[in-house]
């Protein structure tokens, strides 16, 4: 038995055990992008009545989707979060550690993690953590229901899924043969229309406040070369990630836009394909952001992103510095 198939067994044991034991959990990080939600929703789906969705927070696309899949998420209060007193087991998607959920669980209930980032990974809590070098947790959750529960695939669970391992890849810029088979299979059936269903991803409908913002932003764009690499960075007060990509769009290497909400700073950060296959790694650059100013960070080598108290100034400086002392390896 090959070590994929050997860690598809024991998931569907671990869930199969969970499904007995009573209500599930699945539990998704607290900034809730559409692989996470995606991931969470279409596990929750597939193992019936007993599980349950739920997080802290949903991005825009992963709102929309859920909208239009007519899936099942349930926001929560991190501060005060409700639990069934009847509580079975836990299953966390898309988080290196129980710090990226943003809320407390319940004590002597067993946890499952899946999750695909490399490095920083801290699941000491967890009785199963299934972990693989990946592009997506989407990817994972699709190659356990394709071997273990493939008459439950239904169009929403594709939906759900294919929206994860799209936004995930950067709109397969960062994507392997994995994730491309992945997407191949999950776009094979004749209900998915492929181009309509991308096409009803990015219709990212912005409010008026929200397009002054953006605008604002991009007037704020700085230009440096960081290194060996062309940075565009700026201030953010919304939708940090699609000033990014637009960044991205204008040539550059890397794009950082910083956010500044009451007492947190956020960096969220893209790289282009080229700069990652140049030596460029987002994650492991904002994970040793983390080391150094506290806070979170983590995430791929073409997207990756940092929160924490540290003020705007510093958490950009440090991030600048960084990127200028990284050398570019041969393409």
């Amino acid at each position: 038995m090959s070590q994929q198939s050997s860690d598809l067994s024991e998931l569907h044991q671990w869930l199969q055990s969970a499904v007995e034991r009573g209500p599930i959990a699945i539990v998704s990080h607290k900034n809730g992008d559409m692989d996470t939600i995606g991931s969470a929703c279409a596990l929750s789906h597939v193992l019936g009545d007993s599980a349950r969705a739920c997080g802290l927070h949903t991005s825009s696309i992963a709102k929309r989707i859920v909208a239009t899949t007519e899936a099942e998420f349930h926001l929560m209060d991190g501060d005060r979060p409700l639990w069934p007193r009847t509580l079975g087991s836990i299953v966390v998607v898309d988080a290196a550690s129980p710090s990226q959920v943003g809320m407390s669980f319940p004590e002597g209930v067993p946890i499952c993690a899946i999750d695909h980032h490399t490095g920083g990974a801290d699941w000491s809590s967890a009785d199963l953590h299934f972990h693989w070098d990946c592009h997506s947790t989407a990817e994972m959750v699709f190659a356990y229901l394709d071997e273990f529960r493939t008459g439950s695939i239904d169009s929403s669970v594709r939906r759900l899924l294919l929206a994860g391992v799209i936004t995930d890849t950067g709109r397969f810029r960062h994507a392997d043969s994995r994730s491309l088979a992945a997407a191949s299979k999950l776009v094979e059936h004749d209900d998915l229309d492929y181009h309509a269903f991308v096409e009803e991803m990015e219709s990212n409908e912005l409010n008026h406040s929200q397009k002054v913002a953006i605008a604002k932003a991009l007037s704020r764009v700085e230009s440096i070369d960081a290194g060996e690499w062309f940075l565009l960075h700026t201030r953010a007060g919304t939708n940090e990630g699609v000033v990014a990509r637009t960044l991205m769009s204008a040539g550059a290497d890397v794009a950082l836009v910083v956010r500044r909400a009451k007492d947190e700073t956020r960096l969220v950060a893209r790289a282009s394909r080229k700069a990652v296959s140049e030596g460029c790694n987002l994650g492991e650059m904002m994970e040793s952001l983390a080391v150094r100013l506290d806070g979170e960070g983590g995430g791929h080598p073409g997207a990756a992103g940092w929160s924490g108290e540290a003020p705007a100034v510093t958490a950009r400086s440090g991030f600048i510095a960084d990127l200028s002392g990284l050398r570019r390896k041969p393409s």
